[in-house]
C-alpha cells in the first residue's frame, strides 16, 4: 500500500488553477485551493475516491483521504483498473468493481475492508456471459449490494442485486432500456437509479423488489448519478439540463429541483456526507495544461466549494464516497 500526503499545511498545499471545461468557452475565476486542516476529524468519516495518479492512463486504483483532503492512501494495487468506490453503510468496507487485470467489460464487483485488506470477489458475471459489473451500492442494512450489468455485452445495461456472500443474483429491472448507477433509500425501501426507458436519461425510483417504478426527473437534459441524502429527504444528482453538466438536489418524490453549481466546467457524481451539510462531487479541471477531474466539496446550498485533491501530470480523481459511518479506521 502507497502513502501519500497531497496536503501538508495549509500553506504548502496552496495552488491556483484555470478551471475550464471548454478551454474555448467562458473562464471562470482562478481557483485557489487550500488544505482545511481539522475539517476530516470534525466529520468522523472518510472519502473514497479513484485515480490513476500513479499510473496514468494506465491503471486507476482505489484511494481514501480526510474529508479535508489530507492523508491521501491507496488501497488497492492491480495490474488492471479498479474504480467506483461505495462505503459499506458501518464504514467498515468498501465495494468497488475490477477488472483486475482483464478487459473494462470484464469488470465484477469487490469488497474489502476499509484498509484495503482481505480483498474478496462478489461476483462472476463474465463467467455468466453478462458482461461484467460496474457501480455498486449498498443496502443500508449491509447485507446486499446493488449494481448494473451488461446482458451478454450487449450494449444496454439492468439493475442487479446480490447478496454479500455472492448467493441470491437478481436482476431488477430487465428492461431493453439501460439501466445503470442505482442507490439505495436509507430506509432500505426504494432504490433510485438512471435511464434512458423515455428516450433521455431521467432518474426514475423502483421499489427494492423492482416493483412500483416511478419516473422523478423530466428534464430535456441528461439527468444521472442519484444519491440518497442521509435522511432519506432528498436526493442529490448530476443534470445537464442547463447546457452542461451540473450538480443538483431535489426532494425523494422528484419536486423543487435546486441547481447548486454554476460552473462551465463538466461536474459530476455527487456524495453526501453524513451529517448531511456538504456534498462530494467530481469536476473537470485545466491542470499541467490537460483537462481531468478532481474531487471537490461543497456546502449543501452550493457554497464553500474547495478541490481536495490536488492535480498530477495526465492523472484524473474522481468519483467520490463520502462514508456513511463512523467506525472508519483505515
Amino acid at each position: 500500500m502507497t502513502t501519500m500526503t497531497a496536503l501538508a499545511t495549509a500553506a504548502a498545499a496552496a495552488l491556483t488553477l484555470a478551471a475550464c471545461a471548454d478551454p474555448g468557452g467562458p473562464q471562470q475565476e482562478p481557483l485557489t485551493v487550500r488544505a482545511r486542516v481539522g475539517a476530516g476529524s470534525a466529520l468522523g468519516s472518510k472519502i473514497a475516491f479513484s485515480s490513476d495518479r500513479d499510473a496514468p492512463n494506465a491503471s486507476t486504483e482505489i484511494y481514501v483521504m480526510n474529508a479535508d483532503g489530507s492523508d491521501q492512501r491507496r488501497l488497492t494495487e492491480t495490474a488492471g483498473n479498479s474504480n467506483g468506490p461505495a462505503w459499506s453503510p458501518n464504514g467498515r468496507r468498501i465495494a468497488f468493481h475490477s477488472n483486475r487485470g482483464g478487459g473494462v467489460g470484464e469488470s465484477d464487483i469487490y469488497v474489502m475492508n476499509a484498509d484495503g485488506s482481505d480483498v474478496t470477489r462478489l461476483t462472476n458475471l463474465t463467467a455468466l456471459g453478462l458482461g461484467g459489473a460496474h457501480f455498486a451500492n449498498w443496502s443500508p442494512n449491509g447485507r446486499q449490494v446493488v449494481f448494473n450489468s451488461f446482458w451478454g455485452g450487449q450494449p444496454r445495461r439492468d439493475v442487479y442485486v446480490v447478496n454479500v456472500d455472492g448467493t441470491g443474483l437478481t436482476n431488477l429491472t430487465n428492461h431493453p432500456a439501460d439501466d445503470v448507477r442505482a442507490d439505495w433509500s436509507p430506509d432500505g425501501r426504494t432504490i433510485a437509479f438512471q435511464s434512458n426507458r423515455s428516450g433521455n436519461q431521467e432518474i426514475y425510483l423502483m421499489n427494492a423488489d423492482g416493483t412500483g417504478l416511478v419516473r422523478l426527473t423530466f428534464s430535456p437534459g441528461a439527468d444521472a448519478n442519484p444519491e440518497w441524502s442521509p435522511n432519506g429527504r432528498r436526493i442529490a444528482f448530476q443534470s445537464s439540463r442547463d447546457g452542461n453538466s451540473e450538480i443538483y438536489v431535489m426532494n425523494a418524490d422528484g419536486t423543487e429541483p435546486v441547481r447548486l453549481t454554476f460552473s462551465p466546467d463538466q461536474d459530476a457524481k455527487p456524495s453526501w456526507s453524513p451529517d448531511g451539510k456538504r456534498i462530494a462531487f467530481h469536476r473537470d479541471v485545466l491542470g499541467f495544461l490537460e483537462v481531468h477531474a478532481e474531487v471537490f466539496t461543497m456546502n449543501v446550498d452550493g457554497s464553500d466549494v474547495v478541490m481536495i485533491t490536488q492535480p498530477s501530470p495526465r492523472a484524473f480523481s474522481g468519483f467520490p464516497s463520502w462514508a456513511q459511518g463512523h467506525a472508519v479506521k483505515p
